[in-house]
């Protein structure tokens, strides 16, 4: 087996990685790995590409969501597995793989000795008003609205050292904001009009605290899941944030899901979005669907994600 690493330097000790992956791979009598790094302007898509073609059978993806998104970009139907050793903030895909977080060892025997899964891959296109198109892949989900404000306002001194907890102080701060005008057209039908705190578009929806944000979303289901979020007033929060932590069954108010093949979203005035967690400002539209299947996983043999039929 030839073993490629995509690692982000900023995230891990990259000689240290190297070495570790380099002891396993002896271990199981492989070859010794390539060792690639991220940069700024190249944060993994060219570097799991630059893999796919020397002939890796699995790249291991050492970073956080921003990371594992990029190399997932370029993996997409190579038939190449991606292994992942989560290094991030919140490590939202991981954590809905149920891979393992605080030791680098045991996230390698899962990224080396795994089961290799299809896995869905979302795909999101924005715009701004000046013309402007951009354009990326997504392994957990895309926002628009308040949600992304929140992840915009993070500072990242708070965020290296609280990792996700820093999240919540920019959440509470943003909770009373006003709901905001958005267009919204699946699968083209004719659009509705709606006002929103956001709309969340999905491929998995496990976050920290084991709250679901997308029930029932699983990385293999083919479809789009959407949270539409509308509370009327502050108070209406509060059911809102008991269905996803104790995952209630039935409607709440001011929360709608649907699945989807595809998404667009228009809005009057500029907005922030994130995908996966970065964020993007001065955006009027954005347009978010998914790719069935055509991403392969390693994921744990014993307690791993259940295989939809």
């Amino acid at each position: 087996m030839h073993v490629a690493v995509v690692a982000n330097p900023i995230r891990v000790s990259v000689a240290r990685l190297g070495g570790a992956v380099e002891a396993a791979c002896h271990c199981r009598g492989w070859p010794a790995p390539t060792v690639l790094t991220t940069t700024v302007e190249d944060p993994g898509a060219g570097q799991a590409a630059a893999a796919v073609t020397d002939g890796s059978d699995i790249v291991v993806v050492c970073g956080g969501d921003g990371t594992v998104r990029e190399a997932a970009s370029a993996l997409a139907g190579t038939g190449v597995a991606m292994g992942i050793v989560p290094r991030g903030t919140a490590n939202l895909y991981a954590r809905n793989l149920r891979l393992p977080l605080g030791s680098v060892e045991r996230a390698l025997d899962v990224a080396l000795d795994g089961e290799p899964q299809d896995a869905d891959l979302g795909r999101a296109r924005w715009g701004r008003r000046d013309g402007q198109v951009r354009e990326g892949a997504f392994v957990v989900l895309a926002g628009i609205g308040h949600d992304a404000r929140t992840v915009e306002l993070v500072r990242p001194a708070l965020k290296k050292h609280t990792q996700w907890v820093a999240y919540f102080v920019p959440a509470v701060v943003t909770l009373g904001a006003p709901l905001l005008p958005m267009t919204v057209s699946c699968d083209g039908r004719p659009p509705e009009h709606l006002h929103l705190w956001c709309l969340l578009a999905g491929n998995v929806g496990r976050i920290p605290l084991g709250i679901e944000v997308l029930p029932g979303a699983r990385i293999d289901d083919g479809v789009l899941h959407l949270a539409a979020v509308a509370p009327s007033m502050v108070v209406g929060w509060v059911p809102i944030a008991l269905k996803g932590l104790l995952h209630w069954p039935g409607d709440v108010a001011g929360l709608d899901y649907t699945s989807v093949t595809s998404v667009r979203v228009e809005t009057e005035s500029p907005l922030t979005i994130h995908v996966d967690g970065d964020e993007h400002g001065g955006v009027v539209w954005l347009e978010a669907r998914i790719e069935s299947r055509v991403l392969r996983v390693q994921v744990p043999t014993d307690g791993g994600p259940r295989r939809t039929p």
